[in-house]
């Protein structure tokens, strides 16, 4: 074999510019196909953290309920928050709450009480969401702490926190007291103990977190709740779970966000598919170029091919030298183009910015991917020798030699 590695690198070394060339055209291939996988994965990822990151994924309801799903359109994206308003309930939450934790996936659980009033101030007089929830159990979905931009996150007693877009169209601060009344007629005042921003106007306007137990009160709820929210580390098997969880328990229902946000489901998909087409033209390119770069070689090499099999050189060996050329254009073309479009995607970040100074996009460099796609390279740079190999071992040395 060392034979066939030395004579293919001598063969790859006689004409440079060729070989330059070809090398050139893997790593401009193998480039563009990081930096667009790169591309489409970290969109991909942006867009599903913006719909769903900092939400439920799964919502467990009564049975009899039918989720009302809260639409928030951003500015480029659209998320759906799915919460329920019954008074009915789930009876043994708790049971539940327990057998949803000790499943794979589940990252938090949050047993919550919902329902709907008023907040009162002066004249002013606008829709609100009750949301009754334990503190630290909501805080793994929704990150209220890091989101609590004036005051803290204490919701014991009659305290309560509410959004930045309430606060600010009452022109209530913290410690203030604010009147609210539920759609039932019962009313109350509150302490405001903290500001938060879920980074949603609408959420901002709408939502009031205060405890379980305060809401379980209000709403006459006693040892059920409204529903309860989880959410798991891959997102992309919330159908999977929600079905486990309702093929265990009766008189539920278990809602996930894939079943509420087809249409984004369908758009990640369609850019899955394009960025694979894309990848597999590519690969095309870079194998006819490589394959037809050798073909040339079989030709301009066939005095010397000639010549190493009139001195004993069988076809195997032959065939080999020219699939060893394949492998080094393919791995060193490979590696290359790896780092240049880890490079490509680095520049990307750090220079095209918005207004705000935030990347355009964001990017997402998969280890495996790039390996993925060397390995790719490389076999196509095999596979694109192997014509110019089976060519070269049918030459006749005497005819080539007296020909040449």
């Amino acid at each position: 074999m060392w034979f066939e590695f030395k004579v293919a690198w001598r063969f790859l070394k006689s004409n440079r510019t060729q070989t330059l060339l070809i090398l050139l055209g893997i790593i401009v291939g193998v480039s563009v196909q990081i930096f667009l996988g790169s591309l489409i994965s970290g969109l991909q990822q942006d867009l599903v953290d913006q719909t769903v990151g900092s939400s439920s994924h799964i919502t467990i309801l009564p049975k009899d309920q039918i989720p009302r799903p809260l639409v928030i359109q951003e500015d480029k994206y659209s998320r759906i928050v799915t919460f329920s308003g019954s008074q009915s309930g789930i009876n043994r939450w708790q049971e539940i709450a327990e057998y949803v934790k000790g499943m794979d996936q589940i990252t938090a659980v949050s047993p919550t009480i919902d329902g709907s009033g008023f907040a009162i101030r002066g004249d002013k007089n606008i829709p609100v969401v009750f949301r009754g929830i334990e503190i630290t159990k909501a805080d793994g979905i929704y990150n209220i702490n890091e989101n609590i931009v004036n005051g803290e996150a204490d919701i014991g007693g009659n305290n309560i926190i509410i959004g930045t877009e309430m606060a600010r169209e009452l022109e209530l601060n913290t410690g203030d007291t604010l009147k609210l009344n539920t759609s039932e007629g019962i009313s109350d005042r509150f302490i405001i103990r903290g500001i938060f921003d879920l980074g949603s106007k609408e959420l901002n306007n709408s939502w009031v977190f205060l405890s379980n137990k305060r809401a379980s009160t209000l709403f006459n709820f006693s040892d059920r709740v409204s529903n309860i929210e989880i959410q798991i580390a891959d997102v992309f098997r919330a159908d999977q779970i929600a079905d486990q969880i309702m093929a265990r328990f009766n008189n539920i229902n278990a809602e996930s966000w894939q079943r509420n946000n087809e249409q984004l489901l369908t758009a990640l998909q369609s850019q899955t598919s394009s960025s694979l087409i894309i990848q597999i033209f590519v690969i095309i390119a870079v194998t006819l170029g490589i394959a037809s770069v050798l073909a040339v070689s079989v030709v301009q090499k066939s005095r010397q091919i000639g010549i190493l099999k009139a001195m004993g050189t069988k076809k195997k060996s032959v065939g080999i030298i020219f699939l060893i050329q394949g492998a080094i254009l393919g791995l060193s073309g490979s590696i290359l183009g790896a780092l240049s479009g880890i490079g490509l995607s680095q520049a990307f970040v750090t220079f095209a910015r918005g207004d705000s100074g935030d990347p355009l996009f964001p990017i997402t460099i998969d280890p495996t991917f790039i390996l993925i796609s060397v390995v790719i390279a490389t076999a196509a740079g095999m596979i694109a020798a192997s014509i110019p190999a089976r060519n070269s071992a049918k030459l006749n040395p005497i005819e080539v030699i007296h020909n040449a």
